[in-house]
């Protein structure tokens, strides 16, 4: 069964990162943002982990650096806004 939430110490034993790591990883990555509880305590999200995923991705299999892997998050959701504003203009002019 999947849960709603995990927390900063499941999703390190799921990775294999000391929570440490991933707690400068949000610093560092602003899309990556957990939500908190009350207490302040790290609650994470399938798409939170499938995002570790990817950074953890770039940096140990591909080898790139912080920034190149911020690079390559930051031309993703470049391209995506570009393909949202051109089908937002191909709506416009079929109307």
């Amino acid at each position: 069964m999947r849960k709603i939430y995990y927390t900063i110490g499941e999703v390190s034993e799921l990775l294999g990162e000391k929570q440490s790591t991933l707690r400068y990883w949000e610093k560092e990555f602003k899309l990556l943002t957990p939500r908190r509880s009350s207490g302040g305590r790290r609650l994470y999200t399938e798409q939170d982990i499938n995002l570790l995923k990817k950074i953890q991705y770039f940096l140990h299999e591909a080898k790139y650096s912080i920034e190149g892997a911020r690079r390559c998050f930051n031309k993703k959701s470049t391209e995506s806004n570009i393909l949202e504003r051109l089908e937002n203009i191909k709506r416009i002019l079929e109307e």
